[in-house]
């Protein structure tokens, strides 16, 4: 069986690296790198993740970084057709998009308008958050998740990402998006990981 490990922190973005773990349904342990407390910036950390961030996964020693990364290697080696389209399906090329599009566009939108930021590169090389809305509400109109009835990792990748800004109040309104957060957070493995990566006693410190 594989040896994996999770790098992760409360009240970050480690919902992901849970999240996909967590509906794959695997063993794994965690090493918590307190944000709060610096740990991500202390050599021992940075020897494993020079950007210092969090999620890193290590499975059998081989170490990934990256949100999309660690969903699809994930996925991949442990729900190949099922968490993770095969690569001769025709969902592989949608799903692979999905991933990419996941920090590559709706995250630097997000933190724009977080940010209140004028950032006129954002037309030419991502988007803007309400472009990065429009073009999930057309992906989701009429079906459950990005694949249609298949959920898939891209769907934890995606999720994981709108269901933070939607709590934080960082994208514009969408009732397709909010019922597509409620659908996810039906799901027991995002429930299991969301508690893991917002525990109560973050919101009491």
């Amino acid at each position: 069986m594989a040896k994996i490990t999770l790098y992760a922190s409360k009240a970050s973005r480690s919902l992901a690296g849970y999240w996909v773990l967590e509906e794959l349904g695997i063993p794994y342990t965690v090493v918590d790198v307190d944000l709060r407390a610096r740990k991500h910036l202390e050599p021992e950390f940075l020897k494993i993740n020079p950007s210092g961030r969090v999620p890193v996964v290590s499975v059998d020693g081989m170490i990934v970084s990256e949100r999309p990364a660690i969903c699809a290697l994930l996925a991949d080696r442990f729900g190949y057709g099922s968490l993770a389209p095969k690569i001769d399906c025709q969902d592989r090329g949608p799903y692979l998009k999905w991933l990419v599009y996941a920090t590559t566009v709706v995250d630097p939108a997000i933190a724009v308008r977080a940010s209140d930021l004028d950032a006129p590169l954002q037309h030419t090389t991502w988007d803007t958050a309400q472009g990065a809305v429009e073009i999930l509400e057309h992906a989701l109109d009429g079906q459950t998740w990005l694949l249609g009835d298949w959920f898939t990792a891209a769907d934890v990748a995606i999720g994981s990402i709108i269901a933070m800004a939607r709590f934080n109040n960082l994208l514009p309104e969408s009732q397709i998006l909010n019922d597509y957060v409620e659908r996810l957070k039906e799901r027991p493995a995002f429930q299991r990981s969301e508690k893991l990566t917002w525990p109560p006693e973050v919101f009491s410190s």
